[in-house]
């Protein structure tokens, strides 16, 4: 499955915003994977490199990062970003994580092991995870970090007291996703997946947030909403009823005491045994 949000100019704008509105999370993730100085970090699913940037001043000029994604339009961003920032020690490469290893030339990260991995919302637009942990066991050396942010349980998506629209919504977009190949519930699979690639449980937590009108975490729910109805109004699974159902509640919504709930998003940080 492809990043079904798209790579259009507003879609890597809306990125930004959300990188910036989750950042102090992926910092004290890697805080807590041990990411630092002189690291060889692996960014997954990297996008147009927002952590990646991050991951980059992390590790400093002794360090290395290497930035993986399918959209030749975000690689692209990236590097040029990276150059113009003078950071020699970031590199995005053009990979198909969703392709086994076997399937593919040209492979980035063999030129050596890593001592770490992140990977944020990438595994739940995949149709088989096989392939993304058997290039992960791979990479990383015995004692290697890999750290995901991923979604457990999206449908709690919500809007308190009055969101029956936006649960409608909801629901489309999770069929939509597993219409298309995608898992908006990953995180649940992920354990038993890992422990079969010889990975072991560190630690983990809920990372699922309760936000008010104007908070950081209620912006960017809004954002989503903002952006997403579009596609799924083109691809004809959301009417233009619905839409107006969901804008007349998201408007009063804002003018009322509302509690907004994310969806349900976990981390889990894994040692390469």
């Amino acid at each position: 499955m492809s990043y079904i949000l798209g790579t259009s100019k507003i879609e890597l704008e809306r990125l930004g915003r959300q990188h910036q509105i989750w950042q102090s999370e992926a910092f004290a993730a890697w805080d807590r994977a041990g990411f630092k100085q002189g690291d060889r970090l692996l960014d997954l699913g990297c996008g147009p490199g927002f952590a990646s940037f991050d991951l980059a001043d992390r590790v400093g000029s002794t360090g290395e990062v290497l930035a993986i994604d399918q959209a030749p339009q975000y690689i692209t961003h990236l590097n040029k970003e990276a150059t113009k920032l003078q950071l020699n020690q970031l590199n995005a490469e053009l990979f198909n994580l969703a392709l086994p290893i076997a399937q593919q030339t040209d492979i980035p990260f063999h030129k050596h092991t890593w001592d770490g991995a992140w990977c944020r919302w990438l595994c739940m637009f995949l149709v088989d995870l096989n392939p993304l942990l058997n290039l992960i066991s791979k990479a990383l050396r015995p004692g290697g970090m890999l750290v995901f942010h991923e979604y457990i349980r999206w449908d709690t998506f919500s809007l308190h007291p009055h969101g029956a629209a936006l649960q409608e919504f909801v629901n489309c977009c999770m069929e939509h996703w597993r219409a298309h190949g995608g898992d908006p519930n990953v995180a649940s699979r992920l354990p038993a997946l890992l422990e079969q690639h010889d990975f072991e449980l560190v630690s983990s937590c809920s990372l699922l947030e309760c936000a008010t009108n104007n908070e950081p975490k209620a912006e960017w729910l809004l954002d989503f909403l903002n952006c997403y109805p579009a596609q799924l109004l083109e691809d004809g699974v959301w009417s233009s009823s619905q839409q107006q159902a969901l804008e007349l509640e998201i408007s009063n919504a804002k003018s009322t005491a509302s509690l907004w709930l994310t969806p349900a998003l976990v981390e889990q940080i894994w040692i390469k045994k």
